[in-house]
């Protein structure tokens, strides 16, 4: 079931009576309610995978009390040996964590892809191997789940947070599900503190949830259910229309991914309001970012900040930590371990979102967007001083956000497309003399009211953009009938315009 169904419906109506009516005055009844809710929901995609989920949680439960273990001293050995012996286990026993967390995520989503690519190498040479009949289905949420697990060994051995002793409170942080199947990414850290602590219902906090669920269904339902058709169509046929009907199914394609990503994380976000928890902000109207640094502080922040904290930093810390030298290539040492550490993590980072050479080339798209935007930030400071020029110039400030906008929908062909063949093709036919012709496609004028509720859903955003949802305040101080005949026409617009019900995109990562 997905959250924007009937089915979610009456599962989530379920949920809230048992939990805040029933077994509300125990926290303990409380976690176990809601872990045995959240496997029941995690089955109810593929039972089998549930083995999977319990498994992969429960090794890290005993890694984090391994890595928390603190042995005793052994019969003629000194107190700094014992530290020395527990110091070498930590390690060892992060290492077999990460190593074993690592390989689970590998073979279940790369194990095809890197069979097929290495079939293909051997091809070049005129050796043509049998494929594989093996091909391993990717369980839903175990790229999020995965990167829960290892934040929790992580930050244990950082010293971070201690290893949790019950096995039901981590069995439920790494498997909460209004999170599982695509995030945000929210850490063992600030998750487990609150399935630790009484939660008490709150009208406040739940009509908090409710309306920010609200939200993202929108923006599900009503923009990206509708637009994904069109973007389909025009990506699987680019060679039958127009440059100008291209590019405005790639504009189509960006309002799709985000709609429907940020909806989702609004929903789950929501969902823990209702239950009584707090999770963090996953989006913060990133179009509206005015370079691509800024961009992708405001994107899928659980996965940027994730990449940062526990691969970009300690990858720099390494590169640098090994080289001795002022300089590297000719460039300043301090300034080639960005370049190298920026580029391996976002050609990871784009590999996190699937098994295709395209997912590879849109991170490294990314990372040299950013790198070439950390070098050009001291001349454009130089040049704008000499020049006298306003940096916050009303006028600049506009062009810059939708020059940055362009270049990130440019890259979001390579996201989309099947292949690199694909994408090709895709530029192509995009950048030809039809490109400044009016779009013409079948089904314009259920196109023409999608792009008015996405031109009303972008300037409610815009209005909103001081808080972590466009309604949170918004509406607070109306009259009661005002505000609630402005939800009602939200449902309203939701049952009217609402597409078929697609997956959520992110499933697929």
């Amino acid at each position: 079931m997905i959250f924007a169904s009937i089915e979610f419906g009456l599962y989530i109506i379920i949920v809230f009576i048992i939990y805040w009516f029933i077994v509300r005055r125990n926290l303990t009844l409380q976690n176990a309610f809601l872990l045995t809710a959240g496997y029941v929901f995690y089955a109810w995609w593929d039972w089998r995978f549930l083995f999977l989920l319990i498994g992969v949680s429960t090794f890290n439960y005993l890694i984090g009390r391994g890595i928390d273990n603190n042995p005793a001293v052994e019969e003629g050995e000194s107190i700094d040996a014992k530290a020395a012996r527990q110091a070498r286990n930590r390690k060892l026993l992060l290492v077999f964590g990460v190593i074993v967390n690592v390989l689970i995520l590998g073979v279940f989503k790369y194990f095809n892809f890197f069979i097929d690519s290495f079939i293909q190498m051997v091809a070049v040479t005129g050796y043509d191997l049998p494929r594989s009949t093996t091909r391993f289905v990717l369980p839903v949420g175990i790229s999020f789940y995965t990167f829960l697990s290892l934040s929790y060994i992580i930050d244990i051995y950082r010293d971070t947070i201690k290893a949790e002793k019950s096995l039901m409170n981590v069995l439920l942080t790494l498997s909460f599900f209004p999170i599982i199947f695509a995030g945000p990414i929210q850490r063992p850290s600030t998750l487990l503190p609150q399935i630790k602590t009484a939660r008490v219902f709150t009208y406040d906090k739940a009509a908090d949830g409710l309306r920010q669920f609200l939200w993202g269904a929108f923006a599900k339902l009503v923009l990206a259910d509708q637009l994904a058709p069109f973007v389909a169509d025009f990506f699987s046929n680019e060679t039958y229309y127009s440059g100008s009907t291209l590019a405005l199914g790639l504009v189509f394609f960006g309002i799709q991914l985000y709609a429907d990503f940020s909806g989702y994380s609004n929903m789950a976000i929501g969902i823990g309001s209702i239950l009584g928890f707090k999770l963090m902000q996953n989006f913060n109207y990133p179009y509206f970012g005015r370079d691509i640094t800024d961009y992708w502080k405001r994107w899928h922040i659980s996965l940027t900040s994730w990449f940062r904290d526990y691969f970009f930093m300690p990858l720099s810390f390494t590169i640098s930590y090994n080289t001795n030298r002022k300089k590297v290539l000719l460039i300043r040492t301090d300034l080639f371990v960005f370049i190298v550490a920026s580029l391996i993590t976002w050609m990871l980072t784009g590999l996190w979102h699937g098994a295709n050479y395209t997912f590879m080339y849109w991170g490294l798209i990314n990372g040299v967007l950013l790198v070439v935007y950390y070098l050009q930030r001291k001349p454009r400071k130089e040049l704008f001083r000499k020049y006298g020029i306003n940096n916050n110039n009303t006028a600049l400030v506009i062009f810059e956000r939708f020059f940055n906008l362009g270049v990130i929908l440019l890259g979001l062909v390579f996201f989309r497309a099947d292949n690199m063949s694909h994408a090709l093709s895709f530029f192509s036919e995009m950048f030809d003399a039809s490109l400044f012709t009016i779009p013409q496609f079948i089904g314009m004028k259920r196109a023409m009211l999608t792009t008015l509720l996405c031109i009303i859903f972008f300037i409610i955003e815009w209005k909103g953009r001081a808080n972590l949802y466009p309604l949170e305040k918004m509406g607070l101080k109306w009259e009661k009938p005002v505000r609630y005949a402005f939800y009602y026409l939200v449902i309203l617009v939701i049952f009217m315009f609402g597409g078929a019900h697609q997956q959520f995109i992110y499933f697929q990562f």
